[in-house]
């Protein structure tokens, strides 16, 4: 084999790995993905709206809502669904 047909074959192996890494990332992101959200999006059932800070829907009880706005000015209200 040439230099060039080497340098050549060398570059396609390199380029054939890097699409095949980028496809299994993607394909376990995609899959992490699907498997964390909806659990956990239907356990979390309370939301901390904070005056001039926003809203944060993070917590599972009332109780630790109420904690993270203690001395804050906030209220909690429960997360629609």
């Amino acid at each position: 084999m040439s230099k060039s047909n080497l340098s050549r074959a060398s570059a396609l192996v390199v380029t054939a790995l890097s699409l095949i890494v980028a496809a299994t990332a993607i394909t376990f992101t995609a899959g992490m993905l699907a498997l964390a959200s909806p659990a956990q999006a239907r356990e979390i059932q309370w939301c901390a709206k904070i005056h001039g800070r926003g809203t944060s829907c993070m917590y599972h009880t009332e109780e630790q809502c109420r904690a993270s706005i203690s001395g804050r000015g906030g209220t909690c209200v429960r997360r629609r669904t």
